[in-house]
């Protein structure tokens, strides 16, 4: 392919009268087409022509990655030369990819006052540091006025990030900045907030992997839209603005710590993700209005969580209409069940519920809190992946009783009818067995379903030592149960 624009301008030369079809592309497109040759490519084609030469000077990438794969990316001088060379020639805005070790990217000409980057508007920034080393930030990314997104990574080492690269720099004009394994030095020594509007004014997207030295983390640029913090170690995050639509927590506060808090004030929050991310002492979370999706999966721990930090975090999705909870959260809800008799809220506009564990009998009240929280479920979506052959209900009235899955149920039938009546849908997923607790929550669910249309099974069958017929027989057994609505169909599936 590379010799397609060579052979056009060899044609061009022996007919005399062939018209050059592709130079009279529009740059846009002439872009496209570059964009499937190698970089090195792309750059020979200047010389074929000077229509060549302002399209290859307008070519909106600039990746440096594969320019630097021979003997020419042990030599400084020969970076710089190469690199002074290409963008000086550029006259656009152009987005560039730059592996580095241990080095600024140089200045056009050596002036100190003139970026080579004057005009860039994104900016990937590879660092590749030895084992335990940290190197600053290349601070000539400061001064690109045009910057629009950029981001920061390095994968085996930290990349120093002092709040002074903040303050009166260029960077306040990014509307994306991704920073993976970055170490926020004298994260307080200038008294200012990092990630605020007075740093960063324009940012709508904020992305931070396996950062450190913010152990108190404070979002509050105002026309942020997507946040995403993980794998931090945190002992308080607040975060607040009125534009932000989507939040993604992932792996933080892995071990309950004394004093930690959250703080959230986002009223036009439309998906929240808490993943594997533990329970705070203190939860201050205001109720999301507008919110269309919440994600919450918390980490095994056996130490002792606030309850009452647990239900301010679920109410803060009261207003959720696709709701996926699972693991210890189940446990939690179990105890407030068992005490409180419910959720002091109802999830009212809730009409997609997914729970999903290692079912344990212990979960089984937290799933009657659920149902009796959520009047107007549609879909319920339950994943039975094991279970727990002691019996248990970690609850001393059940256990005294002896009482069996199947009586809990039919005792919380008079409770649960009301919301169960809603349900059009059920899908029951089954991980290598078919556990009795999935059969008997089956038949619950039939003799109280007044409105059901479909039941599906679905089972793991590769790594499963049963039958190939087990996933019919349990839906023959199925199939035979009382049912309130004589309109379902039945389905399965194996996975």
């Amino acid at each position: 392919m590379g010799n397609i624009f060579a052979n056009c301008f060899t044609c061009k030369q022996k007919s005399g009268s062939s018209a050059d079809r592709i130079s009279d592309l529009p740059d846009d497109i002439l872009h496209v087409i570059l964009s499937f040759l190698p970089f090195k490519s792309v750059g020979q084609t200047a010389i074929l022509s000077r229509r060549w030469n302002d399209v290859w000077s307008s070519y909106p990438i600039i990746d440096f990655y594969e320019i630097f794969t021979g003997s020419e990316a042990d030599h400084h001088q020969t970076k710089t030369r190469i690199i002074n060379t290409i963008l000086a020639r550029h006259e656009e805005n152009y987005n560039i990819l730059y592996p580095c070790r241990k080095i600024s990217l140089p200045r056009v000409g050596g002036v100190p006052n003139k970026s080579c980057l004057s005009r860039v508007e994104e900016l990937v920034l590879d660092i590749r540091l030895s084992s335990g080393n940290t190197s600053d930030l290349p601070q000539c990314q400061l001064m690109c006025h045009s910057l629009r997104s950029s981001s920061c990574g390095n994968s085996k080492a930290w990349l120093g990030f002092p709040s002074s690269y903040v303050v009166g720099s260029y960077l306040r004009s990014l509307h994306t900045l991704s920073l993976t394994r970055v170490d926020f030095l004298d994260s307080s020594a200038l008294g200012v907030d990092l990630f605020a509007g007075s740093s960063f004014p324009y940012l709508e997207k904020l992305n931070l992997e396996r950062c450190r030295g913010r152990s108190d983390l404070k979002i509050c640029c105002p026309n942020v839209k997507h946040v995403e913090v993980f794998d931090m170690e945190l002992n308080s995050l607040d975060i607040s603005g009125m534009r932000l639509e989507e939040l993604r927590v992932w792996f933080c506060f892995q071990e309950y710590i004394n004093g930690s808090w959250v703080n959230i004030f986002e009223p036009n929050l439309q998906s929240f993700f808490w993943g594997y991310s533990g329970i705070t002492e203190r939860c201050s979370i205001q109720s999301f209005p507008m919110l269309k999706r919440s994600f919450i999966k918390s980490p095994l721990t056996t130490k002792k969580i606030n309850n009452n930090s647990v239900v301010d975090l679920l109410s803060a999705s009261s207003q959720v209409e696709d709701f996926i909870i699972s693991d210890h959260y189940l446990q939690i809800l179990s105890e407030i069940y068992s005490e409180l008799g419910g959720l002091p809220f109802s999830f009212m506009k809730l009409k997609t519920l997914s729970i999903g564990s290692p079912m344990k009998q212990r979960y089984i009240p937290g799933m009657a809190c659920l149902f009796k929280s959520s009047p107007v479920v549609h879909n319920l979506e339950i994943c039975f992946y094991s279970y727990e052959e002691d019996g248990k209900w970690n609850n001393q009235s059940l256990d005294d009783a002896n009482c069996t899955q199947e009586q809990y149920w039919e005792t919380q039938g008079q409770y649960l009818s009301p919301s169960l009546s809603h349900l059009k849908v059920v899908r029951i997923r089954l991980g290598q067995m078919i556990p009795e607790s999935a059969i008997k929550f089956a038949k619950f669910v039939l003799k109280c379903g007044r409105n059901l249309q479909k039941m599906s099974v679905s089972f793991d069958m590769n790594k499963s030592c049963l039958p190939p017929n087990s996933l019919s027989d349990t839906i023959a057994l199925i199939k035979s149960f009382r049912r309130a609505s004589p309109y379902i169909k039945f389905s399965t599936h194996c996975y």
